[in-house]
């Protein structure tokens, strides 16, 4: 595992031109975005699965709904 991580921190802390340092960064902010993107279009879907799981445990235990 030591060697592992010593091999991917000197792959990380290589010199890079400023040309593959400008796509690497790119890359990763196009990555955020299409996350981002998929989160803000899924997360309504998601809280409306959570309230209604919520509910239906509420209701189980007999409280009211309110």
């Amino acid at each position: 595992m030591i060697g592992w991580m010593t091999r991917t921190l000197a792959w990380v802390r290589r010199p890079r031109t400023r040309g593959q340092a400008l796509m690497e960064f790119s890359l990763l902010l196009m990555a955020l975005l299409i996350i981002g993107g998929g989160i803000a279009t899924f997360a309504p879907d998601m809280f409306a699965a959570f309230t209604i799981y919520v509910r239906g445990f509420y209701l189980v235990l007999g409280y009211p709904l309110g």
